[in-house]
């Protein structure tokens, strides 16, 4: 379950990062004197070719609910 919640959280990171740097370079960010447009490429293509984030998600959520029904108090009378 970790390793599913930091393939999802770590690449959406480095797209913010990568993304900023960018936008702080202007017009310059997305030409070939600058190779953040590549590695924004690179990026977001890692993140599919290690499987679409909403499967990793499906992952969390699975692990997360039966976490939550095992620690849910029994209802008594």
């Amino acid at each position: 379950m970790e390793i599913a919640a930091i393939k999802v959280a770590a690449p959406q990171v480095a797209l913010k990062v990568i993304d900023r740097a960018i936008q702080v370079h202007g017009g310059g960010g997305v030409s070939d004197d600058f190779p953040l447009a590549s590695m924004y490429a690179h990026m977001r293509t890692l993140r599919l070719a290690d499987g679409p984030d909403e499967v990793h998600k499906m992952t969390i959520a699975r692990h997360e609910l039966r976490r939550g029904a095992g620690s849910r108090p029994e209802d008594g009378g």
